[in-house]
């Protein structure tokens, strides 16, 4: 069904493994349209709770395809290219269940966008986080200046973009863009853990978290506070709400349904 991605469902988890190893999974138009495809097609499944996005062979993404980029006729076509996949990242910001990236190897560029995008950033001790764009006369055009220093430091971001310089494991976790750095070896076994707890959680309180989180960046603390509370007011009326309450009363492991 797909050609530049490899999707499947394991155990209530969603794996999106980009499948362009030859070209160190560089995104081009088709991998976008495939990319937006799975969103849609995870949406439709409520039997998948959590997604995780991880790269065939040595790279998570190695960014755009410039081959195919270059061979865009228009200043016109290139536009529709960053629009589309600004669009399908932003997609994968606002999905209802939370989304892992698994940096396998160098994420650059598109490839890093990618990344950013999603809630939570495992990264193997060997991957590389980084936007080189300025390097060949461009910028950033998947998000990366807006969304870089949404989580970084506003210096660091700009170092990365102004120098074209990568982050290193270690570093993008304690600048905080990665929640934790793992031997290569382990990587893929971290995320199919974390994705499994994600699974088992509460998916209205995780949408809701998501949400709550995204907006207070931009929401002024007051109403933030009233979001949260109807938030909470809400998720307290649901099955998995009373599920929740009942099972701790009750000394037991909660099961939670979605409802």
């Amino acid at each position: 069904m797909y050609e530049t991605l490899r999707f499947t469902v394991e155990e209530n988890v969603g794996w999106v493994r980009l499948a362009r190893e030859a070209r160190l999974n560089a995104i081009n138009p088709k991998m976008v349209d495939e990319l937006r495809a799975v969103v849609a097609a995870v949406r439709a499944d409520e039997s998948v709770r959590a997604l995780v996005f991880i790269g065939a062979g040595r790279a998570f993404s190695a960014g755009a395809d410039i081959a195919e980029l270059k061979a865009m006729s228009t200043g016109t076509a290139f536009l529709r290219f960053l629009e589309r996949i600004q669009g399908v990242y932003d997609e994968i910001e606002a999905l209802d269940r939370p989304t892992i990236a698994a940096l396998n190897g160098l994420a650059y560029g598109g490839g890093c966008e990618l990344a950013i995008a999603c809630d939570l950033r495992l990264m193997a001790e060997s991957a590389k986080l980084g936007v080189p764009e300025i390097l060949i006369g461009m910028l950033p055009g998947g998000g990366g200046t807006q969304r870089l220093p949404r989580l970084l430091p506003p210096a660091v971001a700009k170092q990365m973009i102004f120098f074209g310089e990568p982050l290193d494991a270690q570093t993008a976790v304690r600048h905080g863009v990665a929640n934790a750095v793992v031997p290569d070896a382990e990587l893929e076994n971290t995320a199919r853990g974390w994705a499994k707890r994600l699974s088992v959680l509460p998916p209205l309180a995780l949408h809701a978290a998501k949400q709550l989180v995204r907006a207070a960046g931009n929401a002024d603390l007051a109403s933030g506070l009233a979001a949260e509370r109807q938030a909470v007011a809400f998720l307290y009326g649901t099955e998995d709400g009373r599920e929740g309450l009942r099972a701790f009363l009750e000394k037991r492991s909660a099961t939670f349904r979605g409802r």
